[in-house]
């Protein structure tokens, strides 16, 4: 599957390594592209051979790339082109977001930060020659604070009349909290997915509730902005589970 990658940082500028109009190109694939390392948290007993994982540790995401820079005009238009892009790797605080596109249309990104400190920039060669061979090749390391690659919410938008039927299909590798905005009138809507329900208290004509599932982000709020999450007497536990399923409405 061939892929394209686009770096946008934190100054705004938005480096199209595949495009050959981008002043900057890779030399080679980026690694950690296939996910973030991960270890064990294991158990060993006496006499027991081997072993017992007790659960997965996923590390931070790394990023490597292996930057050529240019070729450019010689001159002023070389130089500034390697401190726009020295600068806009920022120091460790500053975030970007890193997306790998494939040419099925899937487009999956992280947010990143520079991992290290960069190597001195030979701006004297780049001013003479207006690119960077591979042996000054600017080497990038980006960090990921999270392990997973994200892609944008799968959003599905169904009437009343057909949410007896409806499904939702899931493509995440992992199960994912479901993300809800319910337009009134409904009278004591009771709604979620895969069998699991919750009932809300009416909602009126024109009113919408919006509701992050996530026990770690749990909220519900109302047209208004409002905190609604307590008039509600119960929380959904049930995810859109892992692998390409539908997932039913409830």
């Amino acid at each position: 599957m061939a892929r394209e990658y686009r770096f946008e940082t934190w100054d705004g500028h938005v480096w199209e390594f595949n495009d050959p109009a981008c002043p900057l190109s890779l030399r080679s694939e980026p690694t950690g592209i296939e996910g973030a390392q991960f270890a064990f948290d294991t158990q060993q007993n006496v006499n027991q051979p081997g072993d017992t994982v007790k659960a997965r540790i996923d590390e931070p995401n790394f990023i490597g790339l292996d930057v050529k820079v240019g070729p450019v005009a010689k001159g002023d238009e070389a130089e500034s082109l390697l401190r726009e892009w020295r600068h806009s790797l920022g120091r460790g605080l500053q975030l970007g977001t890193f997306h790998c596109i494939s040419d099925d249309g899937g487009d999956r990104f992280q947010v990143v930060r520079l991992a290290n400190t960069m190597p001195p920039p030979n701006y004297y060669k780049m001013r003479h020659s207006g690119v960077l061979t591979d042996a000054d090749s600017d080497k990038v390391k980006l960090r990921s604070d999270e392990s997973w690659w994200r892609k944008d919410p799968a959003v599905r938008t169904f009437t009343q009349g057909e949410l007896a039927t409806a499904r939702v299909h899931s493509e995440s590798d992992e199960p994912v909290w479901p993300h809800y905005e319910i337009t009134g009138p409904l009278q004591t809507p009771t709604f979620g997915i895969d069998g699991e329900t919750v009932t809300l208290p009416t909602i009126l004509s024109g009113q919408t509730w919006v509701i992050d599932t996530d026990p770690d982000f749990f909220q519900i709020t109302d047209h208004t902005g409002a905190d609604r999450t307590w008039d509600v007497g119960d929380r959904w536990y049930k995810q859109a589970p892992a692998g390409d399923v539908d997932v039913p409405i409830t």
